[in-house]
């Protein structure tokens, strides 16, 4: 049977209390209860083991129990004694002492011989008189029960008292129980509503959450956290969608127009007609391929096959495969490699990354920039930055670039023939090698993309 969580918290904290304010005291009750009655045990056979000594002196005296009177020299009703009768050896009553019968009680001859109880509860304890190593006589007390003796008067005080505060610490720890439970399962529960929200696609909270308590609070934040990431997430794929869209309509309308075109009779299928026709149908092959590129790399079987080569070797080869196209654009390309660095990669893979950094580099920077590739050893890691002196990014465009799709701008991305996706596939391949990839820009001076990758593979 399921719960919530305040009714969770309120019989947990109840159980507690239970624990706490019911059972251990109870229990510490029962010990004082055991712990008074042994003391009181203890002390009234102490009290008779003395009383019996005293009887014993007496009877010394004259050697008999002749004029013996009970209460010469000895104080012989200590609490609880009600009566003490003093019998001879054969059983005669000598004397009695009782509360409420002056100097004489009343005698009879002893009848028992004992530990006895009387119909009214009350005790009659037998306490033997020793001289010499013989019985002489018996000492006969009559004492009220445990319970109505001082210390049993004591311990019915603490215990009325102790239940009294029992039952009013208990009421109060309920109170303080149920508010504690509502106090922690409110912004709980807040935190379960927005991620409901959350779900059906409504990102914006509609109330504050704050909670005095640093896992709760953590634990809105991060919802409030997760909701502006999905949000941000959702504007993000409906632009994808819609690039895609943009992407695909492009081609498809054109060669769809030419084709028409041809048919209709309105255009003579020249060889440059049909040179443009089959290369807006290269254009839509290109971006399905990488986009499936993408897919393969990204997939749980990647395609990245790992060895031990010369990074920087290759890197070289990157830079002279590029120089060209630099020059051709009035771009100067500058290599700062650190020879000899070998690391295990599938370097046909890890070019093609490097590479979709140096083709955005040259995109993106005017005639007379500037473009470093550099390559340098760290600790445990490689590091490869590419530094261009270009138009730079925009701080709202730049949390995005990786994003499939994605251009920050898009009339330049066009006219340049970008696809938006050479950033997302660099940033699989790196990923895919169990690096990272960053970037940092400013509008206007340029950006720098930093790879960074270990230098052996981790199983």
């Amino acid at each position: 049977m399921k719960r919530s969580l305040r009714t969770q918290m309120l019989f947990q904290y109840t159980a507690i209390v239970i624990i706490c304010m019911v059972v251990i005291p109870a229990a510490i009750s029962r010990l004082l209860d055991f712990q008074m009655r042994r003391f009181a045990e203890e002390k009234f056979l102490e009290d008779r083991q003395e009383m019996a000594a005293a009887a014993g002196n007496l009877y010394r005296f004259s050697n008999s129990w002749e004029g013996v009177r009970l209460g010469n020299g000895a104080n012989f009703l200590r609490w609880p004694i009600i009566t003490v009768t003093l019998y001879d050896e054969e059983g005669h009553a000598v004397h009695s002492l009782g509360r409420g019968m002056g100097k004489r009680a009343h005698s009879k001859d002893m009848e028992l011989m004992g530990d006895s109880m009387t119909p009214h509860g009350c005790r009659i304890i037998d306490e033997p008189i020793t001289v010499g190593g013989r019985v002489v006589g018996h000492l006969a007390f009559k004492c009220m029960p445990f319970n109505d003796s001082r210390e049993g008067v004591f311990l019915r005080r603490f215990n009325r008292h102790l239940y009294i505060a029992m039952a009013f610490m208990l009421v109060t720890a309920v109170f303080i129980a149920f508010f504690m439970a509502e106090r922690i399962s409110r912004p709980v529960l807040e935190a379960a509503r927005r991620a409901r929200l959350i779900s059906e696609g409504k990102y914006r909270a509609d109330t504050e959450m704050n909670s005095d308590i640093t896992e709760i609070q953590t634990l809105t934040d991060s919802v409030n956290k997760l909701a502006s990431a999905l949000e941000s997430q959702e504007a993000l794929r409906k632009r994808l969608m819609s690039d895609i869209a943009h992407e695909l309509r492009n081609p498809v309308t054109i060669v769809k127009s030419h084709l028409e075109a041809f048919e209709d009779g309105i255009w003579e299928p020249t060889p440059d007609r049909i040179k443009l026709t089959v290369s807006e149908t290269d254009r839509l092959s290109k971006l399905i391929s990488e986009v499936g590129v993408l897919y393969a790399i990204e997939g749980e079987n990647n395609s990245l096959v790992f060895e031990n080569a010369n990074l920087s070797e290759e890197l070289e080869r990157s830079q002279l495969t590029f120089a060209p196209l630099f020059a051709n654009k009035e771009v100067e390309l500058v290599g700062d490699i650190e020879p000899s660095l070998t690391v295990s990669a599938d370097m046909g893979k890890l070019r093609q990354a490097v590479e979709n950094l140096l083709s955005n580099a040259l995109r993106y920077t005017d005639k007379g920039g500037k473009v470093i590739l550099s390559l340098k050893s760290m600790s445990s890691n490689v590091e490869i930055t590419v530094k261009d002196s270009g138009i730079g990014i925009s701080k709202s465009d730049l949390p995005n670039i990786f994003e499939r799709f994605y251009r920050a701008d898009k009339s330049r991305a066009r006219v340049s023939g970008g696809m938006g996706i050479g950033l997302a596939i660099a940033k699989a391949i790196v990923e895919g090698h169990g690096g990272t990839i960053s970037a940092e820009s400013t509008e206007g001076i340029g950006s720098t993309f930093v790879i960074t990758l270990p230098k052996c593979r981790k199983a």
